[in-house]
This record gives C-alpha cells, structure tokens and sequence, in this order.
C-alpha cells in the first residue's frame, strides 16, 4: 500500500489514467473530504472520558433517556463516522476539518427541563457524552469554546497511534510545501483548518435579542476575527498567536447568530427535537457585513475564505454581489460550499421559490429547499475557481420522490447499493449539467460532513467505506443506467464529456480537492506575534 500511494504521487503530472488498475480498491489514490467534524465527539466528551480523534466512539443509548428525543432523533447515528483510524483504513490522506461550537438551541428546554435524563438523552441525540452543568448553560462564549477546540486538535497533533503496529500521526498544515510533504507519507494525515458557523466568533445570541447590535459586541466578533487571522493572541491575555491558518469559515450553521439570514435545515420533526429556526431567509447584517470584510482582507493576517453552505439565498446573492465587486478590482476570491446538495434548479424557478417544507420536494427526485444549490450558484462558484463538496448524507441529497424510490429497496442489497449510488451522482451530474462543458468535472468533490448529525448512506457509514465509494462511482460510470427520469444512460454518457471514469472519479475523490487546497493554503507560516507588538 505505501509503495502504490507513492508511485501514484510521482506520477500524478504525467497523467492519471496510465496508473489505473481495473479496480480502484486495487490502488492507493489519497482520498479527500472538503468537510467532516471529527472533532465534536472527543472534544465535547473530553472531560467525561479520555478521548482522541483516532478512536472509534459508541454511545448505546443505555442511560436513563428520554422517549421522546429518542423517538423523534432515532436514525441519527451515535458512531464515529470520522476518526481518523477509519480515514486511514479507508485511504483518506487529507480532510478539512471543521470545528463548530455546539449551539445553545440545540440544548431544548424540553431536554434540559428533564434533569434526570438530560445528560443520556443528549448523549444519545448527539454522540456527546458531557454533564448536566454544560446542557442548562443559558449563556455561551461560543469563541471560547472554539479556541479549547483549536487547542485540543493541536494537543493531539504528531502524537503516534498505531494502527496494524505501524504508527501513525496527524498534521496540521500551515502551507503549501507541509501539505505535500504530509501527502507523500502513507503515515501521516493531513489535516486542513475551517469553521462552521460564524456563531463561534461571538456569544450564544438566545438570550438578549439586542446583542448583536452593541458596539462592544461588534468589538469582540471582529477581535476574534483577527484571532483565527494570527493577527491577534488566540486567548485574551496569552502573547501566543494561532500558527495554522483557518482556510475557510462558514458564516451560518443552524441557528440564527446576527451575521446574516441562514437557510432552513431542520425538518418538522427535527425542529420537535432541536427547536424551530428564526430569522432564516434574511440577508446580511451590519456586523456581518464588517465580519466579512475583515474575513476576506489579506493585508492583515490570513485571508480565510467564506463557505456559502446554510447560507439563505438572499444572503449568498448579497455575498456574490460583494464578490463582484472585489473581482473588478481584480481580486478574484473563490467561493466554496462545503458540503452541499444540489437542486437542478434555477432561482427564477417557481419550484426553488416556494417556502421550504416537506411538500416543496414531494414530487421531486433532488432537494429543492433553498440550501440546496440552485444552477446560479454552480456557475458562480465555478467562474471563481471554487469548489463544490457533495455530502454524504442519504435524506438530504433526495427529494420526496427519491425517499419513496429508496423505501422499496432491501437494506444490504445490490439494489439499495445501487439506488444510493445514483443518488449520489445525481447531485454530482446536476453540477456538471449546469456549468455545461468538461470543466464541470473540474469543481466537485466529496463533503460527507460526517459526524455532523447526518444520516450516511448505508453502504458507506464511515471513511473507512471510501474505497468501496470509489469503485462504486466507477462502475456505474462504467456501465451507466438511468437516473430517474433525469438522465438515461446515454445523457450520463454524454455528460463525460469525454473523460475516462477513472478520471472523473479520481477528480471526485482526490484531484480536485487537493489543487483547490494547494492554490490557497499559504505559501509560507504565519508570522509569529513579536514581543514588541500589541497584544
């Protein structure tokens, strides 16, 4: 396995497809994944049981729990889907690793008002295992919470473990030559900075509707702004600076957080458990838009680049717009949506316009909510040069038509493995049909947002599946059917655009990802803070 990983990195510039074998399974292509969350379960566990990102973690739901959390939130896994033993095993060699503070909302009143059982339940709910002190907490330093996070992934950095008697490390880049070097070690992973929701740059924002709109608080966002930047100590009061660079942060999660208008996530029955969401569908709002101001200068510190995904449509409209603007001055900025879904839909659509509920995707095969992409944002993001990572979440990447579909397939059958494989590739075919040449292929990749409360595809639960994902992807590219009444065989054909399915799946799993991050990594560290600057 070393020896195939290496010989393949040193041909890489002669071409891909005189290295294939006839199964991928076969080879060691480095896999990517532009968005997982491997850090929430052993974070947010840490002062319950001794934890790291490489071990598998289980909750079994065994405690004392409320029925109704349970009932309502039972599909959710409670399983690691992304510690890096199962990267490893799975031939993942590079991941973005998002880090997000757990939201106040999340914590429901009618969770935490069961003292008895509130800490099982959210252990069973979300895979955390934390006390009842941190679930009633009615007030959060969500950037507190993010720079312990930050702290704890550096703890772990370069510390072996061992798979198979071979050690194994993590590394977390800081530029462009550290990432290549880390790729041409089959030991060692790669593991590349960003952030989920701009929630963390502030407070839980619950409590005192008005927070957002102080002075004193716009000083604090925009100071720890600068603080994932380098520009500032990364703690208040510390000289010590962050020396890895935050490569992009999504400005929404689920709950509104005073930057700007989020799209709706939850479904009826997920806003039973989790609380409904507020203040969706708006646009930017003063502080977000001196946040992004600030994210997007690269005069002062890193440049850290803006994940559109759970942004609303209006808000990801203003976003390009701003972007337009910046381009006439010639600073081109990549857009990227981490982990995504597509609509094959335009936003002049009647269908994309309609409010997002369960009866806005019942007669479609793709999701149409508006945190979907629409065709406009595939042809932005691909005019910029961005990247488009596809979850790998089975609900989500479907509309009501395909759920029906899915229900008449066998758990563990050929034909459900199948069915899930071109659920997939529709979403992945949508892409490429809306930028409309062989360049389509050029900005998709895979970001399965493992661990982050997504329901993976049966066949591939974990990473440790990602060879199973590849040759799959392969072999229906190899021998195409038809994708409902979307695409036949032949439109699939055709949408190659002439590439090898070797190729295109080695754009999905590994190329693609991998130049988007060499083109905007740094080229060198970050500067240290000398003694003599401000603090």
């Amino acid at each position: 396995m070393p020896f195939y990983r290496s010989f393949y990195l040193c041909v890489l510039c002669i071409g891909f497809s005189l290295f294939c074998a006839s199964s991928l399974a076969q080879t060691s292509i480095s896999f990517g994944d532009l968005h997982v969350h491997s850090s929430i379960k052993p974070f947010n566990s840490r002062h319950i049981e001794e934890t790291n990102h490489w071990q598998l973690i289980e909750h079994t739901c065994e405690e004392d729990i409320s029925d109704f959390f349970v009932k309502n939130s039972e599909q959710l896994p409670r399983r690691s889907q992304s510690n890096f033993e199962a990267m490893i095993k799975g031939n993942v060699g590079f991941v973005c690793l998002s880090l997000t503070p757990l939201e106040r909302q999340m914590m429901h009143p009618r969770l935490i008002n069961i003292k008895q059982k509130g800490v099982g339940t959210f252990a069973c709910v979300s895979g955390v295992q934390t006390s009842y002190e941190f679930i009633i907490k009615e007030e959060m330093n969500y950037y507190a919470d993010l720079a312990a996070n930050l702290q704890f992934v550096i703890k772990g950095e370069n510390k072996p473990y061992y798979i198979n008697n071979i050690p194994h490390y993590f590394e977390i880049i800081k530029n462009k030559q550290q990432f290549e070097a880390v790729m041409n070690d089959p030991h060692r992973l790669a593991v590349i900075l960003s952030i989920e929701g701009a929630h963390a740059l502030g407070n839980s924002v619950s409590i005192d509707k008005n927070l957002t709109e102080t002075s004193n608080y716009h000083q604090f966002v925009l100071h720890n702004v600068d603080r994932l930047k380098g520009t500032r100590p990364l703690i208040e009061g510390f000289s010590d600076t962050l020396q890895y660079p935050i490569v992009f942060l999504g400005l929404d999660h689920f709950f509104w957080n005073g930057i700007c208008g989020h799209a709706r996530t939850f479904t009826g029955t997920q806003e039973l458990v989790f609380g409904v969401q507020k203040k969706s569908n708006q646009g930017f709002t003063p502080l977000g838009r001196k946040v992004l101001r600030k994210m997007l200068d690269k005069e002062q510190g890193n440049r850290i680049l803006v994940d559109v995904k759970h942004m609303s449509l209006q808000s990801r409209q203003e976003y390009y717009a701003c972007l337009d603007s910046m381009n006439n001055k010639g600073d081109n900025i990549p857009i990227i949506s981490s982990h995504s879904t597509i609509s094959n839909l335009s936003w002049e659509d009647k269908e994309y316009q309609k409010n997002d509920n369960i009866a806005k995707n019942k007669k479609s095969y793709l999701n149409n909510w508006t945190i979907s992409l629409a065709k406009e944002d595939i042809q932005r993001i691909h005019q910029s040069n961005g990247i488009i990572g596809v979850m790998l979440d089975k609900y989500r990447l479907m509309g009501g038509k395909a759920k029906d579909a899915h229900k008449k397939t066998v758990p563990g059958s050929a034909q459900r493995r199948k069915f899930l494989v071109k659920v997939f590739m529709a979403n992945i075919l949508a892409t490429v049909e809306a930028v409309g040449d062989q360049s389509g292929w050029d900005i998709v990749c895979v970001g399965s947002d493992y661990d982050g409360m997504v329901i993976p595809p049966d066949t591939y639960p974990t990473h440790q599946e990602f060879t199973d994902l590849a040759n799959d992807l392969k072999n229906f590219l190899e021998y195409p059917t038809d994708i409902f009444d979307l695409w036949t065989a032949t439109d699939v054909a055709n949408l190659k655009y002439g590439l090898s399915s070797e190729e295109i799946v080695h754009k999905i799993m590994s190329q693609n990802l991998h130049e988007f991050l060499l083109e905007n990594l740094p080229d060198e560290a970050i500067p240290t803070l000398s003694k003599d600057e401000p603090k």
